[in-house]
């Protein structure tokens, strides 16, 4: 699976990778994010503002493979320094 990153100095320029380590804020839709917080709380930690996570690989296979409306939903992820 192919992830998304973006970095604050260059945000609307997206990458595409294949490995993703480290902790990344979480950019998606405030719905999905609240979503996924409620479902997979470990996954994810939101505070109704930002969203974070230390398990991105795990997070962003969760919601690709949601069924519904949400079916394979990309989230962004930028690194946290």
């Amino acid at each position: 699976m192919e992830y998304l990153i973006t970095q604050y100095e260059m945000f609307g320029k997206l990458n595409k990778v294949k490995l993703l380590k480290g902790e990344f804020e979480v950019i998606g839709d405030k719905d999905i994010i609240e979503f996924a917080h409620r479902r997979r709380p470990h996954l994810i930690n939101y505070d109704g503002e930002r969203a974070y996570t230390k398990l991105p690989e795990a997070l962003a296979e969760y919601m690709y493979n949601i069924k519904g409306s949400y079916k394979k939903y990309r989230l962004i992820f930028i690194p946290v320094n």
